[in-house]
């Protein structure tokens, strides 16, 4: 697993708000990354889905093997179908909550909320893989996009 040594966070968002200045920003390289593959959680997420994916370019016939088959209609299809399904992915996840305020509540079954949510990761790793990001390059975009959004946060954004 990743061990990231940085600026400790603080509990409360106002003192983080008060105290980051320009010259006190966290960048990627602050960050100490511990690389054992083999106790890397993110790397055996990738590492799944691409067996999954050889699995679907393997014997049996299928709509995923399909969307690899065929030359994309356009730059970045793939992404595009990619991202609808992850969209309507998220639509099911939605579905399993009580989104309706209008009518009765009913029990929330966290065992499908959590099967959905599976199912997004599935197609969010795909997606990633496709974009070409591993992922050790999708956690340094996330330190450098999560040290973006905090200083636009800081600076009233």
């Amino acid at each position: 697993m990743h061990d990231y040594i940085g600026k400790e966070r603080k509990d409360n968002f106002q003192d983080d708000k008060e105290n980051i200045s320009d010259t006190n920003t966290l960048n990627v390289n602050e960050y100490i990354i511990n690389e054992k593959k083999e106790d890397d959680k993110l790397d055996f997420l990738f590492d799944k889905q691409n067996e999954l994916f050889k699995k679907q370019l393997g014997k049996n016939k299928n709509k995923m093997q399909n969307l690899y088959e065929i030359r994309e209609p356009f730059e970045g299809y793939r992404i595009f179908m990619l991202s609808t399904a992850l969209v309507h992915e998220t639509i099911e996840l939605q579905r399993e909550t009580n989104w309706k305020w209008w009518k009765k509540e009913s029990q929330m079954n966290n065992h499908k909320i959590q099967e959905e949510i599976i199912d997004i990761w599935h197609f969010l790793i795909q997606i990633s893989i496709e974009a070409g990001l591993d992922s050790k390059k999708l956690v340094e975009k996330y330190i450098e996009k999560n040290q973006e959004n905090l200083n636009r946060q800081v600076k009233g954004y």
